[in-house]
């Protein structure tokens, strides 16, 4: 009976001793996340949380006729009616560029008292961490195509937006085609703190059948925004001053200026008809 007792302790003790040998702390109790810790997949793709920056060159000269340029988003929804607004390429003279049409029938759901086109089109680019560049578009109103019964006149806006906030833009309008720069303020919604920006008219007439060239600088580091018209040799200043309180965060004086990242047309409601759109450029402002 001893005997087969000793034999027990000696088989407990040598089990106990085998216990603690195996016994291995492991690599992750200080260093949950060091490489031994897990198998990296390679279904995993990390992202960087800095956007890469990009710009804009677009002739339209590599696009298909008759389609809607790649890389540009036409805003429509289920009221519009078929047609009632377009935008696709065609050419003329070896030519290509953009025709666009809007109805002017119907518009986004806004709150009241924010701007409301019809129309919108546009494109993308990020310059966000520059935070300043130049921006180039050619618009034409023309007088070939036939307007609607009824209506007499057309117009166009052509810019830059910070989202869905117009930064800035060279509007033509009105049954004479006259020019006005806008500062700021809403094009797709009211932001509800009357900061509906600045309209600056001026004694310029644009003629039908007749590209206009325009020019946007904007540096934030500056809080300045440029406006040329470029006719030619000739350059025309429409604007020279500061970024509109909406481009700031939260539309408040002390807010960060939020540079823009679309380039954008647009064609007012109840106003019908056609413009033309070519060499949209976005590129860097070099110092």
């Amino acid at each position: 009976m001893k005997k087969i007792l000793f034999l027990l302790i000696l088989v407990f003790i040598m089990a106990f001793s085998g216990c603690k040998e195996e016994t291995q702390v492991s690599p992750c109790l200080n260093d949950p996340l060091g490489e031994a810790c897990y198998v990296p997949s390679a279904d995993l793709q990390f992202q960087s949380p800095t956007k890469p920056e990009y710009v804009i060159n677009e002739d339209f000269e590599a696009e298909p006729l008759n389609q809607m340029p790649s890389n540009w988003l036409l805003y429509k929804n289920e009221e519009y009616k078929p047609n009632g607004v377009q935008a696709f390429v065609a050419q003329e003279e070896g030519n290509k560029y953009v025709k666009m049409y809007s109805d002017g029938l119907q518009k986004p759901m806004y709150p009241q008292g924010a701007s409301t086109p019809t129309f919108i089109f546009t494109t993308k680019f990020n310059l966000d961490q520059s935070r300043k560049g130049i921006a180039y578009g050619s618009v034409m109103i023309p007088s070939s195509e036939k307007l609607p019964e009824g209506e007499k006149h057309n117009g166009v806006s052509i810019g830059l937006a910070t989202g869905a906030v117009n930064t800035a833009s060279v509007i033509i309008s009105g049954k004479d085609l006259k020019l006005s720069v806008k500062i700021g303020g809403p094009y797709f919604y009211h932001s509800g703190n009357n900061d509906s920006g600045d309209v600056y008219p001026k004694n310029i007439t644009v003629q039908k059948d007749t590209w206009y060239r325009f020019r946007f600088e904007w540096d934030a580091a500056l809080n300045q925004i440029i406006i040329d018209m470029l006719d030619g040799e000739n350059t025309v200043n429409l604007y020279n001053g500061a970024f509109h309180i909406s481009s700031r965060y939260n539309a408040l004086a002390n807010g960060e200026i939020l540079v823009p990242n679309v380039f954008k047309v647009t064609m007012d409601y109840f106003t019908s008809g056609w413009a033309f759109l070519d060499n949209v450029k976005v590129e860097r402002k070099v110092d």
